[in-house]
Parts: C-alpha cells; sequence; structure tokens
C-alpha cells in the first residue's frame, strides 16, 4: 500500500476529516490533500509529527522507495535553502564597498586608498550612482536572507545580474578594487549556480 492510501486510512480510521488532521499537524488542509491524493511527499519533520499523532513509525508509513525519494527531496531543498542564504550573504556582502578603504584617488601627487564617503566631491554624481547600486544590492541581499525557504529561481538570476552589473559599473568608473572585489563574488555565485545543476 502507497504513502497516500495509508494516510487516508489512518485518517479516517480516527473519524478525522482533512481539515482536523491538518490542525494536529499545523499545516494547511491542501497539505493534506495532496498527500492524500499521491501528489506529493510530506518533509521529514512532517513524516514524524504523522507517526506520532497516529502512534505508528515512519517505517510503517512508507515503504523503501517512498523513504528515498522523501530524503532526496529534503536534501535538494535544504541545498536551495543554502544557496539562497548564501546569494543573500553575498550581496549584503556588497554593502562593505561602501566602507571598505579600496577606492584609489589622487592627492598630492600621489594615489591613496580611500573609503567611498571619503572619495573627492568632484565624483559626487558617481558617488551617487555607485552608492545607489550598493545600497539596492544590499537591500537585495536582505530580502534572499529573509525568504531563503521560499523557492524563487528568478531571485537567483536577479542576483547575479545585480553582481555583473556592478562589477561592469565599476571597471567603467576605473576602480579596479572595487571590480576585483564584485569579480569574486561574481564567481562564487557563478560557481554555486553552477552546483545546483
Amino acid at each position: 500500500m502507497d504513502f497516500n492510501e495509508k494516510l487516508k486510512q489512518l485518517r479516517q480510521s480516527k473519524h478525522w476529516t482533512q481539515e482536523e488532521l491538518a490542525e494536529k499537524l499545523f499545516i494547511s488542509r491542501t497539505a493534506i490533500s495532496k498527500w492524500e491524493s499521491g501528489r506529493g511527499f510530506p518533509s521529514i519533520e512532517s513524516l514524524k509529527a504523522i507517526s506520532q499523532v497516529f502512534d505508528v513509525s515512519i517505517d510503517e508509513l512508507l515503504s523503501n522507495s517512498e523513504l528515498i525519494s522523501i530524503a532526496e527531496n529534503d536534501k535538494k531543498k535544504q541545498q536551495q535553502k543554502f544557496q539562497r542564504l548564501l546569494l543573500g550573504i553575498l550581496d549584503c556582502m556588497t554593502g562593505l564597498l561602501l566602507f571598505l578603504p579600496i577606492f584609489a584617488q589622487t592627492q598630492e601627487s600621489r594615489i591613496v586608498f580611500v573609503s567611498m564617503w571619503q572619495l573627492s566631491p568632484e565624483t559626487a554624481a558617481l558617488k551617487t550612482i555607485l552608492s545607489i547600486f550598493i545600497i539596492l544590492t544590499t537591500l537585495f541581499g536582505v530580502y534572499e536572507i529573509m525568504f531563503a525557504t521560499r523557492d524563487q529561481t528568478s531571485v537567483i538570476k536577479i542576483s547575479l545580474i545585480l553582481t555583473l552589473f556592478g562589477t561592469l559599473l565599476f571597471i567603467m568608473t576605473r576602480h579596479p578594487y572595487p571590480s576585483t572585489y564584485l569579480l569574486i563574488i561574481l564567481a562564487v555565485k557563478g560557481l554555486s549556480a553552477l552546483d545546483r545543476r
């Protein structure tokens, strides 16, 4: 007997509706409906809760192939969550460009390194554009971290495009060290995206 049939049979033996079971498991009724119709499997945590509610072992609920499938899905979701967290952290690290003294500037016939805030006043328009980019990327990183559990493939593309745009922006403004910093972040993101496939 498959998991979906076992779950339905166990629920009906207790004379519970799908809503009542969902309340006991602290999940939505649609999740119960999806599992009972065979359109998906619960996570490992939900399986533990189901086994406790019905006082049966997980082995009794699932066949070996179903257990392997659930474990693989759970592992895949964890890897995707980690990747989104990593991308968010890397995007937040872009905010360091506001404070790191890696911008070269000529002062009294010598080159000194300053933070972006200390760049000469002649570059006010440039500082504004770079600041807007850095702040937007950092805020996007915070968004990625906050919603890392959601499956959003477009977020990965946006993150890569933002970093690529920033790298090109710093290259065009002739700031090699911030460009290199963003290029390293872009490389880590690219490797992370390749690893996902």
